[in-house]
């Protein structure tokens, strides 16, 4: 129109569009490594909205998140895929997914869709030092596994899109800024309550538990619970009684299950004068990473301070 052959840089937009239109986010997803090939925001997948929270703190709006799990009443174990997420995970640049047999599902997937440029983050192998040695599945209550995705994804996406590895690297710095503060809010939790026993009817907030310096008792009964294997009556038994003889202070169950023998232990621990507080396996709907471990802190604290009642 100017009297001038395009340029080569404005042909090749032009193809990458219109490639882009025949293709979807198919093209981003093969070419997602190479500097400068989005036109479009990245494809991430993750297989729980946990960890898509994390994602979209990193990408900002350069990212397009999609959570497979983000219903909190939604079991991850028992959890199965349908061809809508099947679609998700096929177009997927980078997915993002708990491992330890915590989303065994995502595996088979990612293996009915191969694609050779698709990058898989697996929380749990981020640092096997980190792990505890029961192998708990439940990483995300980690702060120190949140901080290692981040930093994983950020560098990702820096490679992906340079034209923004400056957004990309501010959100990570705001990120581990507020992940500071919830190592602030537990160590002041553990300060105040020093060396507690705990029970819990899963071991879903084990990780923060440790991270708190409280010790968690039954553990055979969580894991059986989790891993829906019926506890044998002298593991229910010896569980029964840390609640009535007051050898615990506080009992934490999920708030995703909620089956006749956990019930039962929560009515035990009430009607024996031990608080129990309610923790969740994801992140909810408009609620960030950090926000979302502060608020698991306060919520003990708070049924601490409360006791019995």
């Amino acid at each position: 129109m100017n009297g001038f052959p395009p340029s080569p840089a404005r042909t090749l937009r032009a193809l990458h569009r219109r490639l882009l239109g025949c293709a979807g986010l198919v093209l981003v997803a093969a070419l997602w490594p190479l500097a400068g090939a989005h036109a479009a925001p990245i494809p991430v997948v993750a297989a729980e909205s946990t960890y898509g929270a994390i994602a979209q703190a990193i990408g900002g709006p350069f990212v397009q998140v999609s959570s497979i799990i983000r219903n909190p009443n939604v079991d991850p174990h028992q959890f199965e895929a349908t061809p809508q997420t099947a679609r998700h995970v096929a177009h997927a640049a980078i997915v993002v997914m708990n491992g330890l047999g915590y989303d065994d599902w995502m595996r088979k997937m990612l293996a009915a869709n191969p694609a050779p440029k698709r990058v898989v983050i697996v929380a749990a192998a981020l640092d096997p030092a980190l792990l505890m040695p029961d192998q708990n599945p439940h990483v995300f209550y980690d702060p120190r596994v949140g901080a290692l995705l981040a930093r994983r994804l950020a560098t990702l996406l820096q490679q992906a899109d340079p034209a923004h590895a400056a957004d990309f690297k501010r959100n990570l710095q705001a990120f581990e800024q507020s992940l500071q503060r919830v190592d602030g809010a537990a160590r002041r939790l553990a300060a105040q309550h020093p060396g507690l026993a705990v029970l819990a009817t899963e071991p879903v907030y084990g990780y923060m538990l440790r991270q708190l310096g409280w010790r968690s008792l039954g553990d055979t009964f969580q894991f059986n619970v989790m891993n829906g294997t019926e506890p044998a009556p002298r593991v229910v038994a010896r569980y029964e009684d840390e609640l009535r003889l007051h050898r615990v202070a506080l009992l934490i169950y999920n708030n995703q299950v909620s089956d006749p023998l956990t019930v039962r232990m929560r009515d035990i621990a009430r009607q024996s004068g031990i608080p129990t507080v309610g923790v969740s396996e994801f992140t909810p709907p408009g609620m960030d990473y950090p926000d979302w471990l502060q608020s698991s802190l306060r919520a003990v604290q708070q049924t601490l301070a409360e006791g019995g009642r």
